[in-house]
């Protein structure tokens, strides 16, 4: 058998250059895989390497290493030449194994005709190995027919096995949607990021095979999913989602004289308040608590804009009350960051925030990308919101949700609407999703902290300067708009870096967009 570093398997860096969310189709093909097997026993677990690789434990005990592949609309089928080294990856793999593994190769895309007939007298091409080898290596190589659903069809046929699986388990599929989605981010929860080199990606795929082959389980256990607890979650979560189905829903307001509700009224600590505006909501994963954030104003007092955070159980236990533990912390954070809005009514359910003046950045300066004269106003307002930042900062927080509808402009400058998630314990894929950091998908291998806000500002002014979302390894954003000035380029792409570490920090990265206006502004004259 031939030797690999083993050790590799063990590096926790994040070291992807894209963030979870390119990722979400692989895991939606490791979904589908066990959704299928909820029923069945094919295959007793899976081990999660990262989204692009995976490994199935098939009942007769043998693993199988699945690669799955995405093709974008218009690419056609898989050529010899496209198959032959994705094949290859499979192939070093297997070898390092000692050939003690199947392998098979998944995409959405069918592999064509031609490829299929030729594969065999063709592979040497693409693969080192001799001809006893190469007939070995195909024996156990696979290519499941039909493709996979493409990216724009994978949920929900994902949804549709879930609920023919509900029904064969003898439970509701009216709650597919929500099962499978629990089943979905529990996978996600474990995939690592695909390393740098292929020579990495073949290191560690390695150990994990021979921990699986050697010991007879996976070695990484944080990272392997049994079918029988996968099965457990789904079965759990739809018991709880009935209950709440079945639940008498609280009535949100009385009726008037004429017999249309009257506005819906929370209470507050000893004040009444009417909730306007749009409404963020959120369940609990357990459907314990409800909780909404929305504009606010007191019964009675149309002149006062406010914020409300407000939390309603409708179960008691550990989570909701650990959320509840979170909600008082915020209420802290409030109370002593400075530049944070003022508390203007609590209690153990929620609280009531002063909304500071002014509007979010999209009302005030409309859809980006924006004019030069706008940009530059943007860019000149920045360094009035740093100070809260940094307080946050200082308190060992981090805000975690920058967008433009959590900054509020104004002619005083920039102020935040609230305190983000600084209260709230990482999970897997927070943050809003246009202008999320990688270390956001992964909190687990690399905490967020002070850097998020870093690049979640700099990931602010990428989009309103350019009009496009940014991402790590964007170009730079002079060579994406004709005009924007090059002095740009420099401060938000090193904001921008997966590497936390390396960005500067959130003064360095102020400083340097600001003195981009000391030099002719955003725009070249």
């Amino acid at each position: 058998m031939a030797s690999a570093n083993v050790d590799m398997f063990f590096d926790d860096r994040n070291t992807a250059r894209q963030t979870r969310g390119r990722f979400r189709y692989q895991d939606e093909c490791v979904a589908l895989r066990c959704v299928a097997n909820l029923v069945s026993e094919d295959v007793t677990a899976v081990v999660v390497e990262w989204s692009t690789d995976y490994i199935a434990l098939l009942s007769d005990g043998e693993p199988e290493l699945v690669s799955v592949k995405h093709r974008d609309p218009g690419t056609g089928d898989w050529s010899m030449s496209a198959l032959g080294s994705a094949v290859n990856d499979l192939h070093h793999v297997w070898r390092a194994m000692g050939e003690r593994c199947r392998c098979a190769f998944v995409s959405n895309t069918a592999v064509a005709t031609g490829a299929v007939r030729d594969f065999g007298a063709k592979l040497g091409r693409y693969v080192e190995a001799d001809s006893d080898e190469l007939e070995r290596f195909i024996r156990v190589l696979a290519f499941p027919d039909p493709p996979l659903p493409r990216r724009t069809e994978i949920t929900a046929v994902g949804v549709r096995d879930m609920a023919g699986a509900l029904s064969l388990l003898g439970r509701d599929p009216r709650h597919a949607e929500r099962c499978y989605l629990a089943l979905l981010n529990r996978i996600a929860a474990v995939a690592t990021e695909e390393p740098d080199s292929p020579e990495q990606r073949i290191a560690r795929l390695t150990g994990s095979l021979g921990a699986v082959i050697e010991r007879g389980r996976p070695r990484q256990g944080e990272r392997t999913l049994s079918i029988a607890d996968l099965r457990d979650l789904v079965l759990s979560v739809e018991a709880e989602s009935g209950r709440a189905h079945d639940a008498p829903r609280p009535i949100r307001g009385v009726a008037s004289a004429r017999g249309r509700p009257a506005p819906r009224e929370i209470l507050v600590g000893k004040e009444r308040f009417a909730p306007h505006g749009p409404v963020e909501g959120t369940d609990a994963p357990d459907l314990s608590y409800r909780e909404e954030r929305s504009g606010a104003r007191p019964i009675g007092d149309d002149a006062r804009d406010l914020r409300l955070v407000h939390i309603e159980v409708l179960r008691a236990g550990a989570i909701a009350d650990r959320r509840l533990a979170e909600l008082d912390d915020e209420m802290r954070l409030h109370r002593t960051v400075p530049g944070l809005p003022s508390v203007v009514a609590q209690d153990r359910s929620g609280f009531v925030t002063e909304l500071p003046s002014g509007s979010a950045l999209t009302r005030v300066y409309g859809a980006p990308p924006y004019p030069g004269i706008v940009l530059d106003a943007l860019l000149r307002a920045l360094p009035t919101v740093v100070p809260t930042l940094e307080a946050l900062h200082a308190d060992g927080r981090a805000h975690r949700a920058l967008r433009p509808e959590a900054i509020l402009a104004s002619c005083a400058g920039l102020s935040l609407r609230d305190a983000g998630l600084a209260a709230t314990a990482p999970v897997a894929g927070e943050g809003p999703e246009l202008y999320r950091a990688p270390e956001q998908d992964r909190p687990l291998l690399l905490p967020p902290g002070p850097a998020t806000d870093v690049f979640q500002l700099a990931a602010i002014v990428f989009h309103m300067a350019t009009g496009r979302p940014a991402d790590v390894g964007a170009p730079p954003p002079s060579l994406l708009r004709p005009g924007l000035s090059a002095e740009l380029d420099g401060p938000l792409l090193s904001a921008l870096t997966g590497e936390p570490a390396r960005r500067p920090s959130l003064s360095a990265l102020v400083a340097e967009l600001t003195d981009v206006l000391t030099r002719g502004g955003s725009f070249r004259c």
